[in-house]
């Protein structure tokens, strides 16, 4: 199963409610909030799945930027 750290950077002043949509995603755990963005952890069945999740936030109107930290696969389901 995929998982992958990110940072998610959003528009200033929105960061509550960016943090609220990231929480109701399913395989997005949301583990802190900075000033640098919202950090969180995404798993999937496969990389395509984290691939269309991570460039789903990544178009939210109230984000910035979505960084990729790290990515960690081992068994992927095909």
């Amino acid at each position: 199963m995929p998982i992958s750290g990110a940072v998610v950077v959003p528009v200033p002043g929105r960061e509550e409610e960016v943090e609220r949509s990231l929480r109701s995603l399913p395989g997005v755990e949301v583990k802190g909030r900075g000033a640098k963005g919202i950090a969180v952890v995404m798993e999937g069945r496969t990389t395509k799945e984290l691939k269309k999740l991570s460039e789903r936030i990544e178009k939210w109107e109230d984000v910035v930027d979505f960084q990729l930290v790290y990515l960690n696969v081992e068994d992927e389901v095909e």
